[in-house]
């Protein structure tokens, strides 16, 4: 018994879509930088950091963000996380700042003071990872960065 090609062809075209399908198109991404980071407050266990961010949207649309979460890593380890509702209209093909706070407890940064031997050979890196929110939608940044330190 022998199946048709028109048969074969159909079944071969139905299991190619639905796989096909269940690709999704990865969420269009938003360049982020830090223009500006100081230490807010500082606590017996905790450390507020006031930074400001520069988001550049490199789309031909404008996005209306409603909010931020964002994470920061120096040399490799996680140092402070923050959180924001604030909305920001970043404008097609342009770039806006928006002003959020970081927190990183004393550990974080007992750790990174521990690791300054490494930072005066390699520099300091950092890392700052999150998303924002826009409805539904989330727009993904991670942005990666060094500082040289010279002798």
């Amino acid at each position: 018994m022998t199946m048709p090609i028109n048969k074969l062809f159909s079944i071969f075209a139905l299991l190619f879509v639905c796989a096909c399908g269940g690709a999704r198109e990865r969420p269009p991404r938003v360049d982020v930088s830090i223009a500006d980071l100081r230490l807010a407050q500082a606590g017996v266990l905790e450390q507020t950091y006031a930074m400001t961010l520069r988001v550049q949207n490199p789309h031909n649309f404008e996005i209306v963000a409603d909010g931020l979460s964002f994470s920061v890593e120096t040399n490799g380890k996680l140092f402070a996380r923050g959180v924001s509702n604030e909305s920001l209209v970043i404008p097609r093909l342009g770039e806006a700042m928006v002003q959020v706070q970081a927190v990183s407890d004393t550990s974080r940064a007992i750790e990174q003071v521990m690791d300054l031997q490494s930072i005066a050979l390699d520099g300091f890196r950092y890392r700052l990872i999150g998303r924002f929110f826009s409805g539904n939608q989330r727009f993904p940044f991670d942005y990666r960065g060094k500082i040289a330190i010279t002798r």
